[in-house]
């Protein structure tokens, strides 16, 4: 079962043991809206959580229980690697293995599936480099591939075929082979992504330094995800903390470990490398305090 919005989490399954790989803790007032109800309505049942997003109020309620396998972003930089033979074995049987439906969320389904192994031998790394880009790893050919296709397929295809496409990689990654149809169809939907960010580079090269070492880009309407991870990327490759404006909605970036985000109260949700929340000002405090973060960063 794959998760888009920890913020909005689905009923979770009516029966069964389950297993929760790379899904965050939510943000603010969703946090007792859809994250703690979601765990109570499990109880018992549930047998592991593995997570990688830092959550101020959550993981401290459950440090100490060793269903929970919590590491925080700067640590782990993504979740497959926390995902080892010892953690699948301490979970025990499971039923339903509920995912984010991002890319190192999909790798962490599959390598809980396989036991802890992953489905190639760089895959961790693969993982690292989708979710923690601009710190110094790199993907492999055919990673790139399958990251840029799911990008694309969460931006613009039904959620039904959004499912779909992730169902089938799943079942191919955990067999160890992906046929020709799906490895055509990934590639079409690659190719699609890099045509779709094309406006990236000009986006970027409007932003303006509003704080010393914030690089922020403003834009009238809010962007496709794909393209707004893009940007930041951009922006965080030029200063310390990219921002991107759409509107009331903030999203800010960093490369740097030696950053915290999440000391940023008006960004709300996230982690300590990537947090969003929305404001009233068009941003002005928000850019002001990541201001005062790199200069005591």
């Amino acid at each position: 079962m794959f998760v888009e919005q920890p913020g909005n989490l689905p009923a979770p399954p009516a029966e069964g043991r389950v297993a929760v790989v790379d899904v965050a803790f939510a943000g603010g007032d969703n946090y007792e809206k859809s994250t703690v109800p979601f765990l109570q309505a499990l109880g018992d049942r549930l047998a592991i959580w593995v997570d990688h997003h830092e959550h101020p109020v959550g993981w401290s309620r459950f440090r100490d229980d060793p269903r929970f396998v919590l590491v925080p972003n700067r640590i782990a930089h993504a979740c497959p690697e926390l995902v080892t033979p010892e953690v699948v074995s301490r979970a025990g049987p499971v039923d339903v293995v509920v995912a984010h439906a991002d890319f190192d969320g999909l790798l962490s389904a599959v390598k809980f599936l396989r036991g802890g192994a992953p489905p190639w031998p760089e895959a961790d790394e693969d993982a690292r480099a989708a979710d923690s880009p601009g710190r110094g790893h790199a993907y492999s050919p055919r990673a790139k591939r399958i990251s840029d296709a799911l990008e694309h397929a969460a931006a613009e295809l039904r959620s039904a075929q959004r499912d779909s496409l992730r169902q089938q990689l799943v079942e191919a990654l955990v067999q160890g082979e992906i046929p020709p149809a799906l490895q055509k169809r990934i590639d079409d939907l690659a190719r699609a992504h890099e045509e779709a960010l094309a406006p990236v580079d000009a986006l970027a090269a409007q932003a303006r330094e509003e704080a010393r070492g914030v690089l922020v880009a403003r834009v009238a309407k809010a962007l496709p995800r794909p393209v707004k991870k893009a940007l930041l990327s951009r922006l965080e490759e030029r200063a310390p903390i990219g921002v991107v404006v759409e509107g009331r909605a903030v999203t800010a970036a960093t490369f740097r470990d030696d950053i915290d985000l999440s000391a940023c109260d008006e960004l709300g949700a996230g982690r300590s490398d990537y947090r969003f929340g929305q404001a009233e000002d068009e941003g002005r405090a928000i850019v002001s305090r990541l201001g005062a973060l790199v200069r005591s960063g």
